[in-house]
């Protein structure tokens, strides 16, 4: 009987002990879904893909440099191609030198120069694939492309292979992409600028043998049009390093220096003036 009444005492002690801990779980869950905050516009609209990094994370998620997310401006939640960004936006939430600040630089210029942005087709982006310039790398894409008649301008993202004696790595970069599509030209040429020593021997070399000076040039397929080429060049701006690859009526001048507004209008300028001619 005693051992009875033991047993009968221990599970009404079980029985109230879960009904406890069910209570307050319940209470718990109760206040948490009082207390939930419901997504605002801006972190509903973020959830859309960040065009420079790729990822999809709500704003809450990736709070750091802001106590809520409302506080945002639409312009930095939601990065819009065609719309241009305030230079106080530009100024509140980009660093100074840094490449996503010179992106939306380089897209506010664009803009304000009546181009057009526009994903390449897929025969364009073919074209591009198969070229010397890009079929070099062991992976590339581009974004922020804009458009206006002849004329592509665009972002590439590209990733080389680097070997050494002990081991490979990988380097990703980021260039500035001049893509000509109205030069009257038959034959395929690539130019690479050239080491300062080399620049040092030509010193002895006769000039008139070099078609774009300080530049050396690898012929694919040889053309009769090559004064086209100089007369093309000769007020095209050389502050930038670049590589050029001319397939026929295609001219590609990728700026190998730091993808920056500034750079960009160096080349932008002059190319204006050279088909002003």
């Amino acid at each position: 009987m005693e051992t009875r009444f033991i047993i009968l005492i221990s599970i009404v002690l079980i029985v109230f002990i879960i009904n406890r801990l069910y209570v307050r779980a319940d209470e718990k869950r109760k206040i948490a879904l009082k207390d939930k905050k419901t997504l605002s516009d801006k972190e509903i609209i973020s959830m859309f893909e960040d065009p420079l990094t790729g990822e999809k994370a709500k704003v809450s998620e990736t709070q750091t440099n802001y106590e809520y997310s409302d506080e945002i401006s639409d312009e930095v939640v939601f990065y819009n191609e065609q719309r241009k960004t305030s230079e106080e936006v530009i100024d509140k939430y980009y660093t100074e030198g840094e490449l996503e600040r010179e992106f939306i630089l380089i897209k506010n210029f664009l803009l304000d120069n009546r181009y057009k942005f526009k994903f390449f087709s897929d025969s364009e982006f073919n074209f591009l694939e198969k070229t010397k310039t890009f079929s070099s790398f062991e992976d590339w894409n581009s974004t922020d492309s804009y458009h206006k008649n002849q004329l592509s301008i665009f972002i590439a993202n590209t990733t080389a292979k680097v070997y050494n004696s002990k081991y490979s790595s990988r380097t990703e970069n980021y260039s500035i992409v001049f893509w000509i599509k109205d030069f009257i030209f038959f034959g395929h040429y690539c130019f690479f600028k050239k080491p300062i020593v080399q620049n040092i021997i030509d010193v002895f070399i006769d000039e008139e043998k070099e078609i774009i000076k300080g530049y050396q040039t690898e012929i694919i397929k040889k053309s009769h049009q090559e004064n086209a080429i100089k007369d093309y060049f000769k007020t095209i701006n050389f502050e930038n390093d670049l590589e050029i690859e001319i397939i026929d009526s295609n001219i590609i001048i990728r700026i190998t220096n730091f993808a920056s507004r500034e750079n960009l209008i160096k080349l932008f300028d002059s190319i204006k003036n050279s088909e002003g001619k």
